[in-house]
């Protein structure tokens, strides 16, 4: 019970998913695949239309044909930008309702129980880019569809080809899902590794990237928010390196980093970027933004170790989304890291804003 409830409360994949494909360049792969699937799907499904197995009545037809619009609406949205979270999420969903009535009106029961296999294809996008609760869901709706196509094919008197052709969906739709769970945990496993600091398990220099874009579309239009990089450098740590020794040092890196985490707010990114260098960024008024460089200062000389640091802050107000986000968050994180020196520069222990 406990591996299922673990299972059951793990948190949705998409957003570190969806930054893990886009900082491998597979963004664009996936937005044609999606559209493609969609477009495929439509087709497929407006082709029953001019079929005898398709659905024959009336309401039934529009229902098909309202479908057949949507997703293909579905696959353009798909070409033109890959999805929010919530959008993929009710897109999700209404597939889910789409196919079920795409497979209960046609005509021919067995036809529909082949429309049933769509949502193998589903399960396997929810598995892989949402959690259990939607994949739950999926699942759901596409067994209950399955069976009433079963029953149908039943009632007309061949009950062993509709147990024999629940089985054998039952069996496809389950094993798409679990192999999507399964790869998901692999590159869970493969992104926390590649993205982590093990020392001190903040995000290092590439997790500190892929989030701040995140939090840099998320700042955009918000009038008065302004989308803020804080460089930090320990003051004297070579020393204290030299003089207490290696051991000692990494005993201070992670109880420095201990201290920022719980100094700055659930949006902001801190990472440790090399050596004695840590980042933060956040999206925040200008006057929280200055805040909370001061309030990361205090807490790392408040360590017991006593240690003090010069932090430089570099910070925009976005009124629409720039033309190169990578470009402009380096450019903070240089300017940040020009005010830093001033600041260490000017005796240390300090915050320069510019």
């Amino acid at each position: 019970m406990h591996r299922i409830r673990q299972w059951w409360n793990q948190p949705d994949h998409f957003e570190w998913l969806s930054a893990y494909l886009a900082a491998r360049h597979l963004a664009a792969f996936g937005r044609c695949l999606m559209a493609a699937t969609m477009g495929v799907l439509a087709l497929a499904l407006g082709l029953m239309l001019f079929s005898p197995s398709g659905p024959q009545e009336v309401v039934p037809r529009t229902l098909l044909a309202t479908i057949v619009t949507g997703l293909a609406a579905i696959g353009v949205a798909y070409a033109i930008r890959w999805p929010s979270r919530r959008l993929s999420y009710r897109f999700s969903v209404l597939g889910s309702v789409a196919i079920a009535i795409a497979a209960l009106t046609e005509a021919d029961p067995l036809s529909g129980l082949v429309t049933c296999f769509a949502f193998a294809g589903l399960a396997g996008y929810v598995a892989f880019f949402h959690g259990p609760r939607l994949l739950f869901f999926t699942l759901l709706v596409g067994v209950l569809t399955a069976v009433t196509s079963c029953a149908r094919i039943a009632l007309d008197g061949d009950v062993a080809l509709a147990l024999s052709r629940l089985l054998i969906y039952c069996g496809a739709l389950l094993s798409v899902p679990i192999c999507g769970q399964v790869l998901v945990l692999w590159l869970w496993a493969d992104a926390t590794k590649s993205t982590t600091d093990p020392l001190t398990g903040l995000v290092n220099r590439r997790g500190f990237r892929r989030a701040a874009h995140g939090l840099l579309a998320g700042a955009v239009g918000h009038e008065g928010r302004r989308f803020s990089v804080v460089m930090i450098d320990l003051d004297g740590f070579k020393k204290l390196n030299d003089q207490f020794g290696h051991a000692t040092g990494d005993l201070v890196l992670v109880s420095v980093a201990d201290s920022m985490r719980r100094t700055v707010g659930e949006n902001a990114v801190l990472a440790r970027i090399g050596g004695e260098e840590f980042l933060v960024a956040e999206t925040a008024r200008r006057s929280e933004v200055d805040a909370t460089a001061e309030r990361v200062r205090m807490a790392i000389a408040s360590t017991e170790w006593g240690v003090t640091a010069s932090l430089g802050v570099a910070s925009v107000e976005l009124v629409a989304a720039p033309p190169d986000s990578g470009e402009l968050i380096d450019g903070l994180i240089s300017a940040a890291d020009k005010a830093m020196y001033e600041a260490k520069r000017a005796g240390g222990n300090q915050v320069c804003c510019v």
